[in-house]
């Protein structure tokens, strides 16, 4: 089995080594991203086949798996490919009304488009432990799918109904945004009250902040340090994208969740950009602290 993974960051990079530890060596996996010092590290620890561009996609692969940081990025790659005779599988958060466009110009091409966006981060990529929600053509999804389930535990199949998984994950990463900025105001807030970060995650997972978001994350709030699963840069894209879209399809209007959109906003403007979106938490917590400082200033 031939695939083309494109697209190395810190998922994409999770997940062509899970192919690879998956597949074994039934899988030629021929690897590409724009950083060709992480491709080239890429394909040598996973013994894959470096590509210099995405036109280099040899015809007899017939998988090509997309994991890119936004719809621009993916519009840019797929012009690239020459996607006769091949699948693409588009794992990317994509803007919901650029998928009908992706989806059009892969078949008119020869080629077929499964519209695959993932909940989940490094970790669970790495366990294959994944969830999926997949459009596509059923006899697609069906040659495509022993590829999505070595990454997904649980896959989500709604038939040809493109652009519907990409909203269904905005709405998701909606709530997780807001989730990781309830619980990064409420360590601050916590903190600046006196109280250490370690006795204020293990109250909130003992009361409401109990959840999978805490349990993945509190590790990394209580040690302060942010090496990025899943960065400030991603979420704040998805918000602006569920934003935008929501705004095109049910005219302006006031959603709560811009509020956390303009705090990742900020946060990724501040330095914050390739941090851990948990890093949310340090942001706010310095926000207080130049409010004080500030204050005291002042004063004097």
């Amino acid at each position: 089995m031939e695939v083309a993974f494109l697209g190395l960051g810190n998922l994409g990079r999770a997940i062509a080594k899970r192919l690879k530890d998956v597949f074994g060596k039934e899988i030629t996996l021929y690897v590409w991203t724009r950083d060709i010092s992480k491709a080239e590290l890429v394909s040598s620890e996973l013994g894959a086949i470096r590509l210099l561009s995405p036109s280099k996609i040899p015809e007899s692969v017939r998988f090509v798996l997309l994991c890119l940081f936004d719809s621009n990025a993916v519009e840019e790659t797929i012009k690239k490919i020459s996607t006769k005779n091949k699948i693409l599988i588009d794992l990317t958060t994509n803007f919901p009304d650029k998928v009908l466009i992706f989806e059009s110009y892969t078949r008119e091409n020869g080629g077929e488009y499964v519209e695959s966006p993932v909940l989940g981060s490094v970790i669970p990529a790495s366990q294959g432990k994944l969830t999926a929600i997949v459009a596509c053509r059923k006899n697609i999804f069906d040659e495509s799918e022993k590829l999505i389930k070595a990454i997904a535990e649980k896959i989500f199949f709604i038939g040809e109904e493109f652009s519907k998984p990409s909203i269904l994950k905005l709405i998701n990463n909606l709530v997780l945004g807001s989730f990781m900025l309830a619980i990064g105001e409420a360590v601050a807030i916590g903190e600046k009250m006196g109280f250490t970060p370690e006795l204020i995650v293990d109250i909130l997972l003992s009361g409401a902040g109990k959840s999978a978001i805490l349990e993945a994350k509190k590790s990394k709030i209580i040690s302060k340090e942010f090496s990025p699963h899943f960065s400030v840069s991603l979420i704040a894209k998805d918000l602006k994208y569920l934003e935008e879209f929501l705004k095109e399809k049910m005219g302006e209007r006031d959603f709560f969740f811009s509020k956390t959109k303009e705090i990742f906003e900020r946060a990724k403007n501040n330095h914050f950009a390739q941090l851990d979106f948990s890093s949310v938490y340090a942001f706010i917590l310095k926000n207080l602290e130049d409010k004080k400082t500030n204050k005291e200033n002042h004063k004097k």
